[in-house]
Order: C-alpha cells, then sequence, then structure tokens
C-alpha cells in the first residue's frame, strides 16, 4: 500500500519517513521468547475485528497504544524498561530527576517533526492550563499520588527534556511504559495541529465557527480542545475523534461509517522488525460495531472476524476446539492480566446500620469464610483455568466460623431465617451488577446464595454500566464487583487496590480531594495510602517495593476490603488461521501482552 504511494509521490521514501534509530522489534520484545518466536511478516491485508458499541474497539486501543517507555514483554522490568515514543532516558542518584531524550526524525502521522516542541506545549499550555486540566494528573505526581508534589517539566533543546519531582519517585518509569494503559499523549502533543483549537494561539474570532460547528459555547474554548486532544488515555486513537489527529501510533482511524470503523497504517510509525522492515505489516482494520457479545462470538466461529479477544469465556472452549480441528481458526488461552471478578460492599455508604455492620472486620471476615471459592473454581473454571487467591485474600471456607462471627456480633437470626443488625433492625445486602462478561451476574447470584446460608439476606440484581458508575459517583451503591488488576499489581501500574474500586466512595473523595470533600478514612485506610505511597516512590522490584506491595496486600488480607474469589485465571480466544505471530495453546504469557503486540501480526494468505 505505502509502496504505490511513494512511486505515486505522494509519500516520501520509507528512510525518509523513520527516526534515525527506530524502535526495533526483535524475539521477545513485545512477546516473551518461550512463548513466541515471531516471524519477518508480509505486508498488506485487512485485518477484520468487532466492537460492543459505537464507542471504540479496546483491542485497538490496547494494539496501536504507544507509552512514552517500554518494557520487554510489557511487564519484564527485570531486563529494563527502555525508551519507546522516545529514544532513551536516565535518573539521578537521587531518583528525583528524569531526563529523556527524544528519537531524532520521528514524525507525527501527518510527516511534521516531533520535537521538545511538543512537550513544552503539552507542559506549559495543557497540563498547567486549569481550564483545561483542572486536575494535575495523579501519574505525575510524587509517589503516583494525589498527595504529591507535581512534576516539573523542563526542555533542555530540541531533543531533550527532563521531568523533576521534589522527592524521590522510583515507579515513574513503570507509569509512562505499560502503568494504566497510559500513552505519550499526556506529555507529548502534536503542537502544531492542537494550537488551532487553543486560544493563546487562536484568536476568538478564529475559533468561533469551529466552537459553533461542535455545538459548544463561545466561552468554553477549552471543551473544544479537550474533544480534540489525547491525554494519556489515549482512547480517541479508536474512534471518529481520533480522525486528522496526528498520532505515532500504528494504525490511525481514518472512517466512521454505517457502524464500520476504518484504519489504515501510519505511513511515519516509528518502529522496524529485525530485518530493518518498517512496521506495522497489516495495511488496515476494519472493526465492525455488534451489539452483544454472543453475536460477536457466533460471527467470530463461522470466520468473520479474525480475532476474538478478551469477550468470550472457558464455556465456549469446546466449541472453539471443534473449530480448530477443522483448521479454520487458531486457540489460544493466555493468562488473565486482571481478576476475573472481585465483589465488593461499600464501606461508606450513608445508611448508618449499614455503616455500623459493614465496618465491623468480623462481619467481612464472615462474609468471606462462607464463600466456597473451590466450588466457584470448579463451576466457572473447570478446576484448571484458575487458582484459589492467597496474595490479597483469603480463601479459606467454614460456614461454622461465619456463624460464629456473626453471632459473636449479636446478628440474631428471625423467624425467617435472616439475620438482624445488633441493635436489631433489618439488615440486608444488594448486589447491584453490570453484565461486564458472562460470569458476573451468576457468580453474583451464587454470592447472593453463600450469604444467605450464614443467614445474611442478600440479593444480586442486574443493572446497566452507566447507571451503575452514576450509583457508585453518588455513593448510592451497597455492594457491586469490578475486577481490579490485582494480577498486576506488582508493576506498580494500577492502584484499584485503593478505595475508588466500589469499596470506600466517601474516602476516595477525601484522598483525591485531599479533605476537602468526602470522609475521612480509619486508621487502616491511611495504613493502605501510607503504603502505596511507599509502594509508587520505590524502584519496582527493589526490597523497598516488594515491602511495600506486602504491606498493602496484608492490609486487604486483615482488612477484608474486597472478596477475591479465585486469582491467576485463563481465558479462551482464537485468531483466524490467517493470523500469524500470535502464540497458540495454553501460555502464561499474559493476554493483554500478546495485543499490545499487533504491530508484528501479519496476515498469511
Amino acid at each position: 500500500m505505502l509502496a504505490d504511494l511513494v512511486k505515486a509521490g505522494k509519500l516520501p521514501p520509507v528512510d525518509q519517513r523513520l527516526p534515525k534509530e527506530p524502535f526495533i522489534v526483535g524475539p521477545g520484545e513485545l512477546v516473551g521468547e518461550k512463548y513466541l518466536q515471531p516471524k519477518i511478516g508480509k505486508y498488506g491485508g485487512v485485518m477484520r475485528l468487532a466492537q460492543e458499541g459505537p464507542g471504540g474497539d479496546p483491542h485497538i486501543f490496547i494494539g496501536s497504544n504507544e507509552g512514552v517507555l517500554w518494557a520487554p514483554a510489557a511487564f519484564d522490568y527485570a531486563k529494563g524498561i527502555k525508551g519507546n515514543v522516545v529514544k532513551s532516558w536516565e535518573v539521578n542518584a537521587e531518583g528525583t530527576v528524569y531526563t529523556f531524550k527524544m528519537r531524532e526524525g520521528l514524525k507525527w502521522s501527518d510527516g511534521q517533526p516531533v520535537t521538545t516542541a511538543d512537550v513544552k506545549f503539552a507542559y506549559e499550555d495543557v497540563l498547567l492550563n486549569d481550564k483545561i486540566t483542572p486536575i494535575f494528573p495523579t501519574y505525575l505526581r510524587v509517589g503516583m499520588s494525589a498527595a504529591g508534589a507535581p512534576g516539573v517539566i523542563k526542555v533542555a533543546d530540541d531533543f531533550t527534556f527532563s521531568i523533576a519531582f521534589e522527592k524521590p519517585y522510583g515507579s515513574f518509569p513503570a507509569q509512562i511504559a505499560i502503568a494504566g494503559w497510559r500513552g505519550y499523549g499526556g506529555i507529548i502533543k502534536p503542537a502544531h495541529w492542537l494550537k488551532q483549537f487553543h486560544i493563546k494561539y487562536t484568536k476568538q474570532e478564529e475559533l468561533a465557527p469551529k466552537l459553533k460547528a461542535a455545538s459548544i459555547p463561545e466561552d468554553q474554548w477549552q471543551n473544544l480542545f479537550n474533544a480534540k486532544q489525547m491525554t494519556e488515555w489515549m482512547w480517541n486513537i479508536t474512534n471518529q475523534n481520533g480522525i486528522d489527529h496526528p498520532s505515532l501510533v500504528a494504525w490511525l482511524i481514518k472512517k466512521v461509517e454505517g457502524g464500520v470503523f476504518t484504519f489504515e497504517r501510519n505511513p511515519y510509525y516509528f518502529k522496524v522488525d529485525s530485518e530493518g522492515n518498517q512496521l506495522p505489516y497489516i495495511d488496515g482494520l476494519r472493526s465492525e460495531v455488534v451489539q452483544d457479545k454472543e453475536t460477536l462470538t457466533t460471527r467470530a466461529l463461522l470466520g468473520e472476524f479474525d480475532y476474538l479477544g478478551e469477550r468470550s469465556s472457558l464455556k465456549k472452549l469446546p466449541l472453539m476446539k471443534e473449530k480448530e480441528a477443522t483448521g479454520a481458526i487458531k486457540v489460544f488461552i493466555p493468562r488473565m492480566h486482571r481478576l476475573p471478578i472481585a465483589f465488593m460492599l461499600n464501606l461508606t455508604n450513608i445508611d448508618p446500620t449499614w455503616r455500623k455492620v459493614t465496618g465491623d472486620v468480623r462481619f467481612r471476615r464472615a462474609l468471606s469464610l462462607a464463600i466456597n471459592r473451590a466450588e466457584i473454581l470448579k463451576l466457572f473454571y473447570l478446576q484448571q483455568f484458575a487458582k484459589l487467591p492467597s496474595r490479597s485474600s483469603n480463601s479459606e471456607y467454614s460456614v461454622d466460623k461465619a456463624n460464629a462471627l456473626l453471632d459473636e456480633m449479636g446478628m440474631k437470626k428471625g423467624a425467617d431465617g435472616f439475620r438482624t443488625a445488633p441493635d436489631g433492625k433489618p439488615f440486608s445486602i444488594l448486589f447491584e451488577v453490570q453484565d461486564a462478561s458472562e460470569d458476573f451476574v451468576p457468580m453474583s447470584e451464587l454470592m447472593a446464595e453463600y450469604w444467605k446460608k450464614v443467614g445474611i439476606n442478600t440479593t444480586a440484581k442486574k443493572i446497566d454500566g452507566a447507571l451503575l458508575g452514576n450509583r457508585h459517583n453518588a455513593n448510592e451503591l451497597q455492594a457491586s464487583a469490578g475486577w481490579p488488576h490485582e494480577t498486576i499489581w506488582s508493576s506498580a501500574g494500577w492502584d484499584d487496590y485503593l478505595m475508588g474500586s466500589y469499596w470506600g466512595r466517601l474516602w476516595q473523595q477525601w484522598y483525591l480531594s485531599q479533605g476537602k470533600q468526602g470522609e475521612e478514612p480509619p486508621k487502616e485506610v491511611k495504613d493502605l495510602l501510607d503504603a502505596h505511597m511507599k509502594f509508587m516512590s520505590a524502584k519496582v522490584g527493589t526490597p523497598e517495593s516488594k515491602a511495600a506491595l506486602e504491606a498493602i496486600l496484608k492490609n486487604h488480607r486483615d482488612n477484608v476490603w474486597m472478596y477475591v474469589v479465585v486469582e491467576d485465571s485463563f481465558y479462551p480466544t482464537f485468531v483466524t488461521k490467517r493470523i500469524q505471530n500470535v502464540p497458540v495453546g495454553q501460555t502464561e504469557e499474559l493476554g493483554i501482552t500478546i495485543m499490545y503486540s499487533m504491530e508484528q501480526w501479519y496476515i498469511e494468505g
């Protein structure tokens, strides 16, 4: 595709499109060598994908995303975090100042050069502009903490910049490599393009027609800017908001029409294979909107889509294996990067009876003891595709011990068999869960049955995801379920062990606002926040980092902030036979890592 454009004089030759020192994708760079030995690919073809709803495809988001830095196979920090969008980095002896060298010759997808002018614009005109950025990003604060001082970005020359912190921030390289799926967009922005939407560089009368076309009031130019820019959460690379936005990712969104999202290769992409061939190999992506998971999976099994992704469950594995036997697809069963499900009580719900009961750790421990995790492992994970939890949750099952703790609290059973609160008032739990995966609702219903067996009146209710979010934000939930990234907490990239994960909304507000909103948490939560700051401030993998992580995990085990039912789960998925450079079979490699390697996939036949 690109060669034809070069011949026609519409595109410079490849050596003029690549940086002087491109990122070389060799074996073990994107996927662990023990799981895949990538082959030199072939150019061409369109990969057919599907997405649920019109907002964008999460698999394209991950497959195209680019961090400022990168670690081999995404999480192999022991081999060293290296430059990705930037060429290299170093840190001073105190661990407070990080210096970055950019790739000379790196270009945006429109052919314009990438320099520190794009970093300066991102910092001075976006991050420090309180209209555009009312809250300075947590990952750019010491210790990835709302309490940490903001980092200061300085430009030295066209290709060198630094970020200085008041105190050591050892996990910062992880924060701008893979953590939180954080892309380069937070600190490197196409200034030449975005200035047309910024009041500092474009007069109000020139902005007026753009604001009118977007139905934005004239005095709210920042809303137009935010609609056009990409932050570190680079979701716009997946949808119509990213059309025409200069980018550094492998595929560019070009068109959204009739429920089909069309992407084309970025001719200025900065990566090459081990023989110097510019990546990606695949010319284009086509993602079709499909309204439900069942239809999506069925059509994928019929060969209409090339990659299923995370959307299936183990129930579909026999069907996949049958299809694989025909040679039509290749099944792989990677490890999930997050917990498949975890249950949480909202400990800051305003009901005083609820607060008294759920605030007693004996109650939370009793509910954990009432969960038959071994049965869940058998029913939902076929005994072999997950294991009982041991890191952030205990897995002991004892109805007798659960009842003893509830009796000790003074929660007496009534004639209906359900327990009252210690003060004699009725007590019940309402689980409100979205249908986020095939297991969310049925497992929530099973959880309700476990807790009913020890006398806790529990009901599970399916709820729309948007409504769930609204009720969570309003602190109206009693209980819900999510999928914390506990599997990769050790990477220092996710802080969903903190209160935001459904279990303490008012405490989260207090933390994020530094005491201006919400409610001050108890000592046990403050201990967790202290451990978080120590963990994020330390360099990942050091004794200090490991000790802080263990303090976080122990705090969870002791206080039962979440109900983890299994850990280290696997899920089945597949690609069609024509997609190459993907591991096959069951693999300890994380599925998300395989997804991140999409630029080295290619189409055969």
